[in-house]
């Protein structure tokens, strides 16, 4: 671990400012503050990075199309991701399994690549069909029924059009799994998919980010969102002081160290999520998104999406982010304090953020709103305001 960390600090300007007067305890070390991460991360003058050397593989991490956010592994560094992963999803797949990936592709997307080669690295015998999220819902059921596939993996947003498709239509698949990733699936869910698909087994397909990379194994004994730890990483749950919690069902801000990236270095990262340990150290349930951002459907929206809107339209205002469930989908409540041209802001929104307005007009997700309030809802021990405030849960 030390020369790990001090290889960190010698070669990366970012983490050598941000250690400057720390030890190289793991544990005292700073977290990560996600917007001077990316700040640091910029393609032209990039400080994060221990090597100007670039060989491997990049992927797209969210943002406005005026500020792309890239993530990026080594070759070695890109196949024992996908090594360790693809070893976690032993626990949900089996020998014969016929698996479709219908994970989306393109446009530096990773995660069709990362699951298509994660199945190949597990030592189940399976046979994987890459079709692809984008596929029209009736070219896919074909080649469901054409070679009989009997496992789905995917986002949940696919499977629910595919369920609405198959109901409407009266068609019958013999679907005996449904591994889902990328977003949260929820309870009021499940009756549609068991419907339509007749009782399948419905499985996390484990748990990853192109941020920070593997961050769990599906643990499908206990629950969808309960997840092992993995091997290269280093996994922390710590409270609203950033203090370690070290008991179980206690909840708290997931940070995770990613002991076999080196180029793009992780440590200490907020991935977004609140957490509790089943197993300190072994295992956690995963309990929603915490202040650094928000999970919407398929889309990842953070406040720094969100906040130049605001300048474009010439807006003073203060803002928090609020996911709901609304009519069985997901839903974003921009709320604000200050003037606000409600209508203009949304069309920026769109205009920025295109993944979002597609979305919509696919119905994976209801229309986001801008919501004048008189108060923003702050933690009541500490009065501080919740940036993110996740209600699904």
């Amino acid at each position: 671990m030390l020369e790990f960390l001090t290889y960190i600090k010698e070669n990366s300007k970012f983490y050598n400012k941000l250690w400057s007067n720390s030890n190289l305890d793991l544990n005292t070390l700073p977290i990560v503050d996600q917007e001077q991460f990316w700040n640091a991360n910029e393609w032209s003058e990039n400080s994060l990075l221990t090597s100007q050397k670039r060989a491997g593989v990049v992927f797209k991490s969210g943002g406005t199309t005026g500020r792309p956010k890239f993530s990026i592994f080594t070759k070695n560094e890109w196949e024992e991701f996908t090594t360790i992963f693809g070893k976690s999803m032993d626990a949900v797949l089996s020998d014969g399994d016929r698996v479709a990936n219908l994970f989306y592709s393109g446009e530096l997307y990773a995660s069709f690549l990362f699951i298509e080669k994660s199945i190949e690295k597990s030592s189940r015998d399976t046979l994987c069909f890459p079709i692809a999220g984008d596929t029209a819902i009736s070219e896919m059921i074909k080649l469901f029924k054409d070679y009989e596939i009997d496992v789905l993996a995917g986002v949940p947003t696919t499977f629910m059009a595919l369920a609405e498709y198959m109901l409407k239509n009266d068609i019958k698949l013999k679907v005996k799994k449904i591994l889902f990733g990328g977003e949260a699936l929820f309870e009021d869910q499940l009756p549609l998919l068991n419907k339509a698909f007749n009782q399948p087994q419905i499985k996390s397909v484990g748990y990853a980010s192109v941020d920070a990379g593997h961050l769990g194994g599906s643990l499908p004994t206990i629950g969808s969102k309960a997840h092992t730890v993995l091997s290269g990483t280093v996994m922390q749950i710590v409270d609203e002081q950033g203090t370690l919690i070290n008991e179980p069902n206690r909840a708290g801000r997931l940070l995770m160290t990613n002991l076999t990236r080196r180029l793009m270095p992780i440590v200490r990262y907020p991935v977004g999520d609140l957490a509790e340990w089943i197993e300190p150290g072994k295992s956690f349930n995963i309990l929603g998104r915490s202040s650094e951002g928000a999970r919407v459907g398929p889309v990842t929206i953070n406040r720094d999406d969100i906040a130049p809107l605001f300048s474009k339209l010439d807006a003073e205002v203060n803002f928090q982010l609020v996911i709901k469930r609304f009519e069985g989908k997901d839903k974003l409540l921009i709320r604000f304090l200050g003037e606000l041209d409600c209508n203009k802001a949304l069309d920026l929104l769109y205009q920025e953020r295109g993944m979002i307005k597609d979305a919509v007009q696919k119905e994976h997700i209801a229309a986001p709103e801008f919501v004048k309030v008189k108060e923003l809802e702050k933690n009541s021990r500490t009065g501080k305001l919740k940036f993110v405030i996740d209600e699904r849960f």
